[in-house]
């Protein structure tokens, strides 16, 4: 009886962390992919958007509604970083003539 108390005790502490680590990919996911839109929109607006954002963002999107939040993390964290390459290309440009804006 004590052997089935101890596995029964070990396997729900065993399974704790896990869903809790879940629970925070899930999160962060979520949270990466909402800053990767709203910089992305930054850039939107300052004419400058980079090509393959919205891609990584409709990708990261996909892959967080089918629970691949490891893969979904990594397409986001790339949309986010070239969203904010693109705004910070565009402050260092901005003082330059452009003429595709014509």
């Amino acid at each position: 009886m004590k052997n089935i108390f101890f596995i029964i005790v070990l396997f729900s502490n065993l399974i704790t962390p896990f869903s809790a680590h879940a629970e925070s990919l899930e999160q962060k996911s979520n949270t990466l992919i909402k800053e990767a839109k709203t910089t992305n929109k930054t850039a939107i607006k300052l004419n400058n958007e980079w090509r393959d954002v919205r891609k990584l963002i409709k990708q990261a999107t996909k892959a967080h509604a089918e629970k691949k939040y490891e893969k979904s993390i990594d397409l986001a964290s790339q949309a986010l970083n070239q969203a904010k390459m693109s705004i910070e290309q565009y402050n260092k440009q901005k003082d330059n003539y452009r003429f595709l804006d014509d």
